[in-house]
């Protein structure tokens, strides 16, 4: 019989999951906002599951495989559909000759997101210890492809200018591929976003969250840029000493 202390992050994990099932739907359906709010509703479940795993010691090599059997659909599958359907939305966005390339864009992502996983679980045992990551966590892959479309939405919405480009999503879209199976350590956004002083970090998250539609992609990019800079910095500070 399952524990109890193991039913509720367990059940956010499936939430996480069916908000992930959602986004397809949604996506297929051309609905490409509600698609992307669901994806952003399964980073706030997959972000919980594992604080509530935290507090009540409900750590499980079946909570782990779990949640990336999730992660899986919320932020691999889910925004490699929505990129297909975007792609291929011609009467939406208006994009011509792109059929060649529409299944193998959106498979690479989805291909990438699964391996970033696999790796993930291989090389990581279920404890409430939180460590930096090996190439960049399949949540912020999700996160560089639907932050993108918010952004140039709501901008275009508000302001009247149009900044989407189907050579930046695409280039975007496989910039997250790439960096989800490479080996450039990414460090965890406490430690990125320490500067915060704690006294802030509550006002913070606040205000991200009431202008998510544009925070969302200045904060991804952010914790993008800041990674590589100090992996390509150490990395040419390491060259240097050896020399």
């Amino acid at each position: 019989m399952v524990e109890r202390k193991y039913i509720a992050p367990n059940a956010i994990t499936a939430a996480n999951m069916f908000l992930g099932y959602l986004s397809i739907i949604a996506s297929i359906s051309g609905d490409f906002s509600k698609a992307i709010w669901f994806i952003i509703l399964a980073m706030v479940c997959d972000g919980l599951d594992g604080k509530t795993a935290r507090k009540l010691d409900a750590f499980s090599e079946f909570g782990k495989e779990f949640d990336s059997f999730c992660d899986a659909i919320s932020f691999g599958i889910a925004p490699a559909i929505l990129v297909y359907s975007i792609l291929s939305g011609t009467t939406v966005i208006g994009i011509q000759n792109l059929n060649a390339f529409l299944i193998p864009i959106s498979f690479i992502y989805a291909l990438c997101g699964v391996m970033r996983l696999v790796k993930f679980n291989i090389i990581t045992t279920a404890s409430s210890e939180k460590d930096d990551f090996s190439g960049m966590p399949i949540p912020s892959g999700a996160s560089v492809v639907c932050s993108y479309i918010l952004f140039v939405k709501v901008v275009k919405d508000n302001l009247g200018i149009d900044l989407y480009s189907v050579e930046i999503f695409i280039a975007l879209t496989l910039l997250a591929a790439i960096l989800m199976v490479s080996t450039i350590p990414f460090k965890t956004p406490d430690k990125v976003f320490s500067f915060i002083p704690k006294s802030l970090s509550i006002p913070f998250i606040v205000l991200v969250v009431i202008t998510l539609k544009y925070s969302m992609f200045i904060v991804t990019s952010y914790y993008i840029l800041y990674n590589l800079f100090a992996f390509f910095y150490n990395r040419g500070k390491k060259e240097s000493d050896e020399e």
